[in-house]
C-alpha cells in the first residue's frame, strides 16, 4: 500500500510535456527506484537465440528477467508522458535507448529551450481548475527547470510573476501585494497568496450561507390583491 501512495504522488500531474523535463527526470528515477527498476536505464540485453539444452535454459533466465524489468519500466516512462510524446517515443523497444533519447531531446540546454522555459514562465497564469496550492507547486517546479537549465531568476523576479500570475478577479489584491514591503521572496508570496486564498473561499462560503438564509420563505405568499394566505396551512 505504501509503495502505491508513493507511485501515486510521484505521478500525480506530473507527465512529461518536454518543458518539465528537469523535474521528471528526477521524479522518474525516484518511482523506478521505488520499483527496483532503476538498473534497466543503464543496462540492456540482447535476446538469445531458441534452444532446448539446459544451458541454454540457465542463460535465458537473466534475459527474461531484464525483459520483464524493462517492459514494466517502458510502460512507467510511457504512461507518464502527454499523449503527442507517447505517440513519438513508444516506438523504442527497450526502456535504456528511450531514456538516452529523452535526454538527448529534452535534457540538453540550448538557447531555444532555455528561451521557450522563460516564455513559458513569464506566460503562466493560473488556471482554473487548479486550487493556489497546485498553482503555486507548479510555479516552483518551473523556477527549479529554469535553474537547471542555467536561468536563475532574481527573488524580485519570482515575486513579481507570481503577482501577475494570479487571476484578474485579485486586481485589488495584486495592487497591495507589489507594495507589501516584508514580501521578499518566492517563500514569502506563496504565503500571503495561499492565506489570502483560504480568506477569499471563507468570505465566500460565509456569503453563500447569508444568501440562502435570505432565500427561505417567510411562511405567507400574496395570493392576489387584498388577500394574504398562509403557507402551508389548512
Amino acid at each position: 500500500m505504501a509503495a502505491k501512495n508513493v507511485v501515486a504522488d510521484l505521478t500525480r500531474d506530473d507527465k512529461l510535456t518536454g518543458n518539465n523535463y528537469v523535474i521528471w527526470h528526477r521524479r522518474i528515477q525516484y518511482l523506478l527506484n521505488e520499483q527496483e527498476l532503476l538498473e534497466t536505464l543503464s543496462s540492456n540485453m540482447t535476446r538469445l537465440e531458441d534452444g532446448n539444452t539446459a544451458q541454454h535454459k540457465r542463460d535465458f533466465e537473466p534475459y527474461q528477467s531484464w525483459f520483464k524489468k524493462d517492459r514494466s519500466t517502458r510502460f512507467t516512462m510511457l504512461s507518464n508522458m502527454h499523449d503527442d510524446l507517447i505517440e513519438e517515443y513508444e516506438a523504442f523497444q527497450n526502456a535504456k535507448d528511450m531514456w538516452d533519447q529523452l535526454k538527448f531531446d529534452f535534457g540538453g540546454t540550448s538557447t531555444t529551450r532555455l528561451r521557450s522555459l522563460v516564455l513559458k514562465f513569464e506566460a503562466y497564469c493560473k488556471d482554473p481548475k487548479h486550487t493556489m496550492t497546485e498553482h503555486l507547486r507548479m510555479m516552483s517546479e518551473m523556477i527549479h527547470d529554469l535553474k537547471a537549465a542555467g536561468n536563475i531568476f532574481t527573488d524580485k523576479q519570482q515575486v513579481q510573476d507570481v503577482i501577475r500570475s494570479l487571476p484578474n478577479s485579485w486586481v485589488s489584491m495584486k495592487q497591495i501585494m507589489t507594495h507589501i514591503e516584508n514580501i521578499k521572496n518566492f517563500a514569502d508570496i506563496s504565503r500571503h497568496v495561499e492565506l489570502e486564498a483560504e480568506h477569499q473561499k471563507a468570505t465566500k462560503s460565509a456569503t453563500l450561507i447569508a444568501y440562502g438564509r435570505q432565500r427561505k420563505p417567510n411562511g405567507f405568499k400574496r395570493k392576489d390583491k387584498g388577500k394574504v394566505t398562509r403557507q402551508g396551512g389548512p
